[in-house]
């Protein structure tokens, strides 16, 4: 006996062992926050100080000693985030993964984003080099100053690789990819509606599928500093059988799962200087996007003091793990925030194929061929040809039908992509800024600016092409003057705003946008978001503050889904209801909704159901006619909305499918599509609530693959208000990835969160800090703190 209670208390001791051995491997990668260190490469001492958040404040000599204290800081704090960026451009997460980023690494690699990141390194000016440069010995010091090495890198058992300057272009290639790459499929499918349908004469497939041309202005289009209020949407004539012929076609294919695709997006507004509490503009700003740990951006506070003619440089906002510059926020003399923007930015063509005997088509035209390999952890590598020509890169071939669909993408162009956003830092006046737009190479974005004395303007930071024809990413050599470069300076409403629908009225400036694509929309968002935005914005008298603008970023009344519910009521009359308890109990459940995105409302869930799966069946009906591969399933463009409400409203028999008799059976079908689809989430209806559905599971990227690890990496799980189609912006783990609102020369009076902490590690207490005051909309400081921690790294 006393032999088994050693060999018992020898195993415990082993186990404690073993735990206190892994516990401190892990709390050696937790940065040191105080004392002093040895920073080789710097030019003189700087300090970083963090307040209660661990949001720091890096104070420096110079602009290149603080790019070396932002590197460190990013480094220390989330170098495995800035290693995903990195990779998942260049195409090399199987490196470090192994097979199971084959897939992801294929496509990324076809645009040989490392090559390009390299040639905009090159083409960068003396100043944005060493600029970079520094920065990137700031990342491997932070690097090399962790007792040991991220703790994620423990884990893959794999050692974390130094970081290059042509690294932070790789990163800005990530977001390239993360804003744009889904309209590259969106175009394709768009192209085939083209092909059956419109040919030549209709450049917009979707709505000539349907012939409602609706023009610009109806009741869900909101272009900045349009006072317009909403109005119905104008009849359109409805296409005859000639045209499209769904009745005539198969039967409808089987319901399928309605599963909305979250778009990048955001919401952004200025106010001018005249209405508001201070005099200075007022920027809000809540860009959304997928929601990870550690969070997309990581807040700081860069200063340099003044020297000689050198103004002092004071940033406040968020910067990019990776980057050595404010991405959004206020220089004291500016401030700005984002909303992407979607434009034709990318030319998808199609070629006849000719298969060699054996082999995958390639196209009729002659292809160069770059070879690559893609390493693979733990296996042999695989190598990749990339073939490429006049159409551009060869992107997909299919074999059925002898066709080769080829690519060419501005993020490709190393003048599309430059550091030229850094120059907006010493930048004084929103004029200035203005002037600087088209210069600026980034994925494009609408820009909200506002400054101290009161000004305001839209704009787009991101290069265009002057050229609007089709092929225009590819042929085009000349890009935008500021002259020629879309913008809305001080409108007489004293207000702008921008939630991913369409912004210019100028047509000249919407073929920059749009290209060839203009009248389809150039893939811009619904813009319900932007209408209930533009109307908050217009409901604010004077002596407008930051905290109006969080009001309306938590905006979650569901405007757009009114009519939808007002539909429902009707269908389901008495007779609808007869014999039919499960549509009886739905209709009491919808009659007094409260008309919010909030979590308790059932309401609220079960009108969008039915939406969704109403706007998927009629989508379905219709590619399924037109046998559109990959159609069905496909969720719909964000413009469907006006030819759908169309449909279901004048019901026109010919674009029925033949599975039912009249439009009636088909809407009371979708109810009860919706009932049964809700059936296995929610056995009860009336306990079926929106917050139940809209659950934020904010994940660190390793915690699926290490589900027992899972409650320590991720963030607490949450039922959340809001949805799309209006403000507050979230589905499930989509959303505002950052919100603030600011003016410049004002900043004590503004807030800003973010749906995390600093930290990447979990043994940090800032690894969670402010994530709930996110989650529950209450405002922290624009400012960091005071100091409760200083770092001082000399050279």
């Amino acid at each position: 006996m006393r032999t088994l209670k050693i060999a018992a208390l020898a195993a415990a001791a082993l186990v404690l062992a073993a735990i206190a051995t892994i516990y401190g491997l892990l709390r050696g990668s937790v940065p040191q926050l105080d004392g002093q260190l040895h920073a080789p490469g710097l030019g003189a001492a700087v300090r970083i100080t963090r307040d209660a958040l661990g949001v720091p404040t890096l104070e420096a000599a110079d602009r290149l000693d603080l790019a070396y204290a932002t590197g460190f800081a990013h480094a220390q704090d989330r170098f495995f985030q800035m290693d995903l960026s990195r990779r998942l451009a260049a195409g090399e997460l199987a490196e470090l993964f192994g097979p199971v980023a084959l897939d992801q690494d294929r496509q990324t690699r076809l645009f040989r984003f490392r090559a390009v990141a390299r040639r905009v390194l090159e083409d960068a000016n003396p100043r944005q080099r060493a600029l970079l440069e520094s920065y990137t010995r700031g990342v491997n010091a932070g690097l090399a100053r962790l007792r040991v090495r991220p703790w994620e890198y423990l884990l893959l058992g794999a050692p974390p690789v130094p970081w290059r300057a042509e690294d932070s272009v790789l990163v800005v290639h990530a977001m390239w990819w993360d804003l744009q790459v889904n309209g590259l499929r969106r175009e394709r499918l768009r192209q085939e509606i083209n092909a059956r349908l419109g040919g030549p004469q209709c450049v917009d497939g979707w709505k000539c599928a349907l012939g409602f041309l609706y023009p610009a202005g109806t009741s869900w289009d909101a272009p900045a500093a349009a006072a317009a209020t909403t109005v119905a949407e104008a009849p359109q004539p409805v296409p005859d059988a000639s045209a499209l012929n769904v009745r005539g076609a198969a039967p409808a294919p089987a319901p399928a799962q309605a599963m909305r695709t979250p778009s990048a997006g955001s919401n952004s507004w200025a106010v001018s200087g005249a209405l508001t509490s201070t005099g200075a503009a007022l920027i809000a700003n809540d860009m959304h996007l997928g929601q990870r740990v550690p969070p997309v951006w990581y807040r700081a506070r860069l200063r340099v003091p003044a020297k000689g003619s050198e103004p002092q440089l004071d940033l406040n906002g968020v910067t990019l793990p990776g980057a050595p510059l404010l991405v959004a926020g206020s220089n004291g003399h500016i401030a700005w925030g984002f909303t992407n923007s979607y434009g034709n930015w990318f030319d998808v063509a199609q070629a006849p194929c000719a298969p060699p005997a054996g082999a995958a088509p390639t196209a009729d035209a002659p292809l160069t061929v770059t070879h690559e390999e893609i390493r693979v952890r733990g296996a042999a590598s695989v190598g990749l040809d990339i073939r490429s020509g006049p159409l551009g890169v060869l992107w997909r071939s299919d074999a059925d039908d002898g066709r080769c669909w080829f690519v060419a993408w501005l993020a490709q162009r190393p003048e599309a992509t430059n550091l030229n956003l850094v120059e907006l830092e010493h930048l004084g006046s929103v004029a200035e800024a203005v002037s600087l737009a088209p210069a600026i190479g980034i994925p494009h974005q609408n820009v909200v600016l506002g400054d101290r004395e009161g000004h305001i303007a839209w704009t787009i930071f991101g290069r265009i092409p002057v050229e609007t024809a089709s092929g225009r990413a590819r042929v085009s050599t000349s890009w935008t003057t500021p002259a020629q470069h879309p913008r809305i300076v001080d409108p007489p409403l004293g207000r702008l705003w921008t939630a991913n629908a369409r912004v210019a009225s100028d047509p000249r400036e919407l073929q920059l946008i749009g290209g060839a694509l203009t009248s389809l929309g150039a893939e811009y968002d619904l813009g319900a978001r932007a209408s209930q935005i533009r109307d908050d914005l217009m409901g604010l008298g004077g002596a407008i503050t930051a905290a109006d603008m969080l009001r309306i970023q938590l905006d979650d009344r569901a405007l757009f889904l009114q009519r939808w519910q007002d539909l429902l009521l009707r269908l389901l009359d008495a007779s609808a209801l007869q014999d039919r308890p499960q549509r009886a109990e739905f209709r009491a459940l919808i009659e007094h909704w409260d008309a919010h995105a909030s979590v308790d409302s059932v309401g609220y869930r079960l009108v969008r159901a039915y939406h969704d799966h109403t706007q998927q069946a009629v989508w379905d009906m219709v590619v399924g006619a037109l046998r559109i591969p990959d159609g069905e399933g496909s969720w719909p463009p964000a413009q469907f909305e006006g030819p759908l409400w169309e449909v279901v409203s004048r019901q026109p028999l010919h674009l029925l499918a033949q599975d039912y008799p009249d439009w009636q059976q088909f809407l009371l079908a979708q109810v009860d599509a919706t009932i049964a689809a809700l059936a296995p989430l929610c056995p009860q209806l009336a306990r079926c609530t929106w917050g139940a559905g809209n659950t934020a599971r904010i994940r660190h990227p390793l915690s699926r693959a290490l589900p027992w690890l899972a409650s320590f990496l991720d963030m607490p799980t949450l039922e959340l208000p809001g949805d799309h189609d209006m403000p507050r912006v979230q589905d499930g783990a989509f959303g505002q990835s950052e919100r603030f609102a600011v003016s410049p020369g004002h900043e004590s009076e503004g807030y800003l969160h973010i749906p995390g902490g600093q930290s990447g590690h979990p043994l940090s207490p800032y690894y969670r800090a402010g994530f709930d005051a996110w989650a529950r909309g209450q405002p922290l400081p624009f400012l960091p703190g005071p100091a409760q921690h200083t770092l001082t790294l000399a050279p």
